[in-house]
């Protein structure tokens, strides 16, 4: 059973501290989840960051950048990386594309892949122009203005819509509603396996397209403008055998249901779920090759 606080929450089991061997060239591909909605690929040396926090505020208990207290550290100290191939961002929530992890992340001369929005936020903070590729998910008004994929050595990245217009719960008070160009998820094509990480979105048509993914990363918020219970199931049971990273839990201590979710619930309302899904401790690696999973001893 998952430990959890006072109110409930479910916290994330404790992280385990990654190391420089975490980003060497390895001869398969490895999935660590960093916690909220963050990930590392690390794909036969190519290294994916996607939507990364990990700067902590000074102070006890740990707050995030995000201005939120810490059930769990980061599982590695930004300071620490030792480089990083390209940074992939979902959307501008600072929970998603933290500004102070992203002008960190600067110092590695990464390449930054994201939204047009995502572009203009990155420049807004420092990033070169031309270190920062813009795409637009397949199906968005403006498709054709801008690629919607990019080779990154072993890894195809291709941008998939995603819809998230969370600021409609109170438009006078949030302002700035996303639209489908302003968010996307990822799906990304390594030679040992399909992954696909939705982003915060509403079940949407074209996740019921996918075909032949290995790995999806599994939003368990609750939140009406996430996949919430019902999309994630559904999206689950239609992706067979798929196996299930869930995310967007257990990392911060709030009473909003963004960032609460219920991962071994929601598995066990999925078609084989406890066997599919795969409950990581930010910091432990997922290893597929050649399309296969390989246990750690």
């Amino acid at each position: 059973m998952m430990q959890r606080i006072s109110n409930g929450q479910c916290i994330a089991p404790a992280a385990r501290k990654m190391s420089s061997g975490d980003f060497s060239v390895i001869g398969d591909t490895r999935l660590y989840w960093l916690g909220q909605a963050g990930f590392v690929l690390n794909t036969r040396g190519v290294l994916l960051l996607l939507d990364p926090l990990l700067i902590t505020m000074p102070g006890v208990p740990p707050i995030s950048e995000t201005g939120m207290e810490l059930l769990n550290p980061w599982p590695i100290d930004i300071t620490e990386l030792p480089r990083v191939d390209a940074v992939l961002y979902t959307h501008t929530d600072n929970d998603h594309l933290g500004p102070e992890t992203a002008k960190a992340l600067m110092r590695l001369d990464p390449i930054f892949i994201g939204t047009v929005y995502c572009k203009e936020k990155l420049t807004e903070l420092g990033a070169s122009p031309v270190r920062c590729l813009s795409g637009v998910p397949a199906s968005t008004p403006r498709r054709g203005k801008n690629g919607n994929s990019f080779d990154m050595g072993t890894a195809k990245i291709e941008l998939l819509p995603a819809d998230h217009p969370w600021q409609l719960s109170d438009p006078v008070k949030y302002g700035r509603v996303f639209g489908p160009e302003d968010c996307c998820g990822y799906k990304i094509t390594t030679q040992d396996g399909v992954f696909v990480f939705p982003g915060d979105t509403r079940l949407m048509k074209h996740h019921l397209d996918l075909r032949n993914i290995t790995v999806l990363a599994l939003d368990v918020s609750a939140d009406p403008y996430h996949l919430g219970i019902q999309g994630a199931t559904v999206l689950a049971n239609h992706l067979e055998d798929v196996l299930l990273v869930p995310c967007h839990y257990g990392t911060f201590k709030s009473d909003n249901i963004v960032h609460s979710g219920d991962p071994e619930t929601i598995l066990e309302g999925i078609h084989d779920g406890i066997r599919r899904g795969r409950i990581l401790a930010p910091g432990e690696p997922l290893i597929l090759k050649n399309g296969q999973e390989i246990k750690q001893a």
